[in-house]
């Protein structure tokens, strides 16, 4: 098969991949075939599994699509919020206008033609949440919120979930512009495999009946409006025709390519909606509008929560399965084509801005649509209603179901009706060519698995594809046209809908792969406390492991956090407290300061110099544990010919590289640091202990002490007195460089002594720091 598939791409002049190509293309063709051939059967078999999809797992929907807004908000707002989709330095190729022009174009703006005046007016006739009565305010408001929940935010992340997807494995990993791109880091070069492919075969079919749906939905709302406007009638052979005008406008839109025509379309699409949008606010009830577009954003906000979760469990999900299950299927199957093609137009704009620009603006404009077209609706069927039911317009929609003609009914009782119903006509038909424009173009790239250039024919193929498998639906479905295409899309949306509910996860774990996870949060480890009855039990019977448990809480040395800024109140550090000498002095320096020779003054003081240098040599050739776990550290390079730890050969290795020197630091810190704090100890109380510690800022000890002194000198004299000490220039600048954090020791230190002259400048320095801060801090200890 995959050869002969090679043999008719390569006949036919194609530049695609032919398993992919020709099996999405035998599957569509099938569904058009069989569609027209056995309308019957196959109609049926769909509606049975799309019933049971409805109202038996319409729940799985209802999840999927609330966990895609959570987990695509949590990760705009989450340190991964400022990666770009693209390279590190890339920028946004088209302006705001253009993209969010383009972004409204491709989504739900057909939709909102279609159901702007229709939707809140059924769920205002019907209300479903418990306790409503139809026809009243409440009513209003409820349908209103639920228009806007329909359309906004949750319709929206499951567009922009793909679309993340899209951006991040095509523009940031460099992957083909494909569904199966966005499984790579479970699939890995199996994206290229049968299972890659078959996601892709999904993927482009699940477009294909997307907007052949939406395609249908638009064909018999032209339909209706030709009716109204100059009478034609509601017939097959118009929609025919209907769909034969969009498919050929689209395929000419996808001639002229995305600049020319994707990006100008959308320009008129979107002007001419908020022109009609415009003159409905001017020449309804304005001043209430304005008040409703207010109130009904507040409603929505305050509804959300119920609305996201929200199953008609007492109603056995009859309403949720004929409208939110119905509008995610729907929405998802659009997913793939305009996850990729906003993808496209968004490469360069961070993850936040994406997510969050494409979940707010596009929902902020559902709301004022929502709201202008839903309100006025609502004023015009009351002014036609009898008390307790509805109008006009409510007998149109709800009663008869002619959903396709509430626009143009609506439109009929505002002035210019035959300017603004054929302004609404044009709208509609550009939303659906811009839709099969672009809908055809990323399809064929998702075939090809790149965006060069590819032959015509083959987006031409899409876009004729699409019209095919409408006009199989909608020529064969007569009067049950809306519902056939309803259950179709719902049958086509469930495997989709898991697989878009599957990539935000992929999109997390590529993230942590290429920008690492948080590092882990350092706390206190704690050793077991035992009664006291039991441990002294254990004691007495020598099982007692001193290591394990304690007898009073205390926890393990060297596990303290980073910040150490609250020390518990354990018994073991109260007794330390009671032996601690008066007056602990850090210092640290970089190497070559002359941090020893500063040691060495204050010593002549009558202090006491701990140098964490020297316990480290001390463990290293009396500790055995500690130089066996060097030595399985290291390995054999850094041991003399004796076998014993050569200082001067770890040197090497850990100077020269951080991730050696937090090697030996992970070993040898608790114990080093346990040592030095005996040794302070065994100082007395009257004493004033420095400890010498190079890697002070690094580590958490800072509370240990009352005063941190740190010792500076410019960079080239450093170098000149570590090459005075036997060093080569490149040890002497490995040395400089494993220790030059000079601003966070800066930062931490409570005095700097600037070592830059001779020794006795620095002595002078010496003599007023003991002054200033040793003699003062002891006299107040």
């Amino acid at each position: 098969m995959s050869t002969a598939a090679h043999k008719l791409s390569d006949q036919l002049g194609l530049r695609t991949t032919p398993s992919i190509f020709f099996g999405s293309a035998l599957v569509v063709i099938v569904f058009t075939l069989a569609m027209s051939l056995f309308p019957q059967p196959v109609q049926s078999a769909f509606g049975a599994v799309a019933t049971f999809l409805r109202f038996d797992a319409g729940w799985l929907f209802t999840v999927a699509v609330t966990i895609m807004v959570i987990a695509a908000v949590t990760l705009a707002l989450s340190r991964y919020g400022r990666v770009k989709l693209g390279d590190d330095d890339a920028t946004p190729e088209y302006s705001g206008l253009a993209w969010f022009g383009m972004l409204f174009a491709a989504g739900v703006g057909a939709v909102l033609m279609f159901w702007g005046v229709a939707e809140p007016m059924n769920h205002y006739a019907n209300p479903p949440l418990a306790g409503t009565e139809s026809f009243t305010d409440e009513a209003a408001l409820q349908a209103l919120s639920i228009a806007n929940f329909h359309f906004g935010i949750h319709m929206w992340a499951i567009l922009i979930v793909p679309g993340l997807a899209f951006g991040y494995f095509t523009y940031k990993r460099k992957l083909p512009p494909r569904v199966s791109s966005s499984f790579q880091p479970i699939l890995g070069d199996g994206i290229h495999g049968r299972w890659g492919k078959l996601i892709d075969i999904v993927a482009i079919v699940g477009t294909v009946f997307g907007l052949a749906v939406s395609i249908g939905l638009g064909s018999l709302q032209i339909n209706s409006g030709l009716n109204y406007v100059l009478g034609v009638p509601v017939a097959g052979w118009v929609q025919a025709a209907i769909l034969a005008l969009i498919t050929s406008v689209g395929i000419m839109s996808v001639l002229a390519g995305m600049d020319r025509g994707i990006k100008r379309l959308s320009y008129a699409n979107i002007l001419t909606a908020i022109f009609l949008l415009v003159f409905i606010l001017m020449f309804g009830a304005t001043t209430d509008t304005m008040r409703a577009i207010v109130e009904s954003a507040g409603r929505y906000i305050s509804d959300f929560p119920v609305l996201a979760f929200f199953n008609d469990t007492f109603g056995g999900g009859s309403w949720s399965g004929s409208w939110t299950v119905f509008y995610w299927a729907w929405t998802v199957t659009w997913a793939p084509f305009v996850g990729m093609f906003i993808a496209r137009i968004s490469k360069g704009r961070t993850i936040r801005e994406f997510v969050l620009a494409s979940l707010g603006l596009p929902s902020g404009f559902v709301l004022i649509w929502m709201a202008i077209y839903g309100y006025n609706g609502f004023v015009q069927d009351r002014s036609t209603a009898v008390a307790g039911q509805g109008g006009d317009l409510t007998q149109t929609i709800v009663e008869q179901g002619d959903v396709q003609s509430a626009l143009f009914q609506f439109l009929g009782h505002y002035p210019f009706y035959a300017l603004t119903s054929i302004v609404a006509l044009g709208v509609i038909t550009l939303f659906f060519i811009t839709s099969i424009d672009s809908g055809a173009l990323v399809m064929d790239a998702m075939a090809n698995g790149h965006e060069e250039g590819a032959p015509k024919r083959q987006s031409l193929f899409w876009a004729i594809a699409i019209g095919s498998v409408c006009a199989a639906i909608v020529l064969t479905s007569g009067e049950r046209g809306l519902a056939a295409l309803q259950e179709v899309i719902i049958v086509i949306g469930f495997p989709i809908i898991l697989m878009t509910l599957a990539q935000i996860f992929m999109v997390i774990r590529a993230l942590r792969e290429d920008a690492g996870a948080v590092k882990p949060m350092n706390t206190r480890q704690w050793k077991r406390v035992l009664p006291p009855e039991e441990y002294q039990r254990r004691e007495a019977d020598n099982t007692l492991d001193s290591e394990a448990y304690t007898l009073h809480p205390e926890y393990e040395v060297g596990t303290e956090p980073e910040y150490d800024l609250f020390q518990p109140q354990t018994r073991a550090w109260v007794e330390s407290q009671l032996n601690r000498p008066k007056v602990t002095v850090g210092l640290t320096g970089p190497t070559g300061a002359g941090v020893t020779a500063v040691g060495e003054m204050l010593a002549q003081h009558g202090a006491v110099v701990i140098s964490l240098d020297r316990i480290v040599n001390q463990l290293l050739s009396e500790d055995e544990q500690i130089r066996s776990e060097v030595r399985d550290a290291f390995g054999s390079a850094i041991l003399d010919d004796a076998g014993r730890v050569d200082r001067s050969k770890m040197d090497y290795y850990i100077f020269g590289n951080e991730s050696a020197r937090k090697k030996l630091y992970d070993i040898v810190h608790a114990r080093v640091w346990q040592a030095a704090v005996d040794e302070g100890e065994r100082a007395g109380d009257d004493a004033i202990v420095v400890v010498d510690y190079p890697r002070l800022v690094e580590s958490n000890t800072r509370p240990r002490f009352d005063i941190i002194l740190n010792v500076e000198a410019p960079m080239e004299m450093r170098r000149e007195r570590l090459e005075g000490m036997g060093l080569t220039p490149e040890e002497a600048w490995d040395r400089i460089d494993a220790l030059s954090n000079e601003d966070e020791r800066r930062g931490l230190a409570d005095y700097v002594i600037d070592n830059d002259g001779d020794l006795a400048q620095l002595r002078a320095s010496v003599e007023e720091f003991w002054a200033e801060q040793v003699a003062e801090a002891a006299k107040n200890s």
